[in-house]
């Protein structure tokens, strides 16, 4: 899925570009956990470099020195590279995006079913326990519903605690409550309703990898497994740092929920390669 590219394009070592990559991943900043769409476009031994087009629906401006997290693992020999920092930025004319050169760091021996492995090139796919790509489909789609699941308990603990530490006048509670609260449970709510609904489909219906990838709207499924918590403005609001914990632990959950996303993406991608391939 990638061939060399001999081009030293604002680095001075060799790089891989990737061929069929075209669809978006999700990635976040570690400042204020906002979600982006990027494109990878070319990989060295330590680095990464994205682009950000005019097209994509989540569209944030990075700035050099920022430390982003791409939540999709380049392997590099046995360890996984998934954050790192902004480098370099440009805007690319020709192909209407800005081009970010990321330096990867903090590497992790995790395992992940799928991940880009710099040493073949290729996208790699390890099934573990799993007899077959449907089979591991499915459990990443449970997985997010039981992570999106993990988000409301949470939300419904704050709101309870919130009442019993806040120092705020009844009146600006129950305020709050119906603003804040009670608006993000409901579009959490709704969210996962989307993430139940499409694992319970592509349970019961069966279907071969192509015909589940085919099942579903990623643009559905990106808007459902995005935050829907400004965790800046909440914290803001609540006024008090006993909240943090069950925000950072909503933030953990969510990062989780954006590395299943990009598993997916990987696998409508490592799909449509295949079918181009039979087609030659």
């Amino acid at each position: 899925m990638m061939v060399q590219d001999a081009v030293s394009d604002l680095r001075s070592e060799s790089r891989s570009a990737f061929e069929a990559l075209l669809f978006p991943f999700l990635g976040s900043r570690f400042s204020d956990h906002a979600t982006f769409e990027y494109l990878p476009m070319d990989i060295s031994f330590h680095g990464v470099q994205i682009a950000i087009p005019k097209w994509v629906v989540n569209r944030e401006l990075l700035k050099v020195g920022e430390r982003i997290q791409l939540h999709l693992p380049f392997r590099y020999a046995d360890r996984a590279y998934t954050e790192g920092t902004v480098r370099w930025a440009r805007w690319d004319e020709d192909i209407q995006s800005q081009r970010y050169g990321i330096r990867m760091e903090n590497p992790r021996d995790v395992f992940y079913p799928l991940y880009i492995h710099t040493d073949t090139q290729s996208v790699q796919l390890d099934l573990g326990d799993h007899d077959s790509m449907e089979a591991l489909i499915t459990t990443i789609l449970k997985d997010a519903v039981l992570l999106k699941k993990g988000i409301l308990i949470y939300l419904n603990h704050l709101v309870p605690f919130f009442s019993r530490i806040s120092e705020r006048s009844k009146h600006d509670y129950e305020r709050l409550k119906g603003v804040l609260f009670e608006d993000i449970r409901k579009q959490v709510r709704a969210h996962l309703d989307v993430l139940e609904g499409l694992y319970q489909q592509v349970k019961e219906e069966r279907k071969p990898v192509q015909g589940v990838l085919e099942t579903i709207d990623f643009d559905q499924l990106r808007e459902a497994v995005c935050s829907e918590i400004q965790a800046e403005v909440l914290k803001t609001a609540l006024d008090t740092e006993a909240v943090n914990v069950y925000i950072d632990a909503i933030q953990t959950l969510e990062k989780k929920m954006y590395t299943n996303y990009n598993a997916l993406v990987i696998f409508f991608v490592y799909s449509l390669q295949n079918v181009e391939d039979n087609r030659r």
